[in-house]
């Protein structure tokens, strides 16, 4: 597991797999980032990119806060991203989708996103 900061000081959890352009994965509300295991769908992408399969926090290995808010979330994807050398994509089911779309607006970092 890598692990990035978030701007409050959370630690934020992802699981690194393949090689090429980065895509980042975010789960939705009631998951972890085993969701894209189950779903199929992070080894196909592992064979082309190189995966982030973030584990939100509060989830899986990531820490929590006290209160919860939208701008928290839209950072832990942020801190992964900034994390990473190269332009990314995101793809985000769910909730996890609400929080990366938030995160481009939040923070101005380009991108695609699905």
């Amino acid at each position: 597991m890598g692990m990035v900061t978030s701007a409050d000081g959370t630690e934020i959890t992802f699981v690194r797999s393949g090689s090429g352009p980065p895509l980042v994965l975010v789960h939705g509300n009631a998951d972890l980032h085993t969701f894209w295991d189950l779903a199929g769908t992070r080894s196909p992408c592992a064979e082309h990119c190189t995966v982030y399969a973030i584990d939100r926090r509060g989830r899986g290995g990531s820490g929590d806060a006290e209160e919860y808010e939208l701008e928290r979330e839209a950072e832990d994807v942020g801190a992964v991203v900034d994390a990473i050398d190269d332009p990314v994509t995101l793809l985000g089911h769910s909730g996890g989708a609400l929080y990366s779309l938030e995160n481009a607006t939040i923070s101005g970092q380009g991108g695609t996103m699905y």
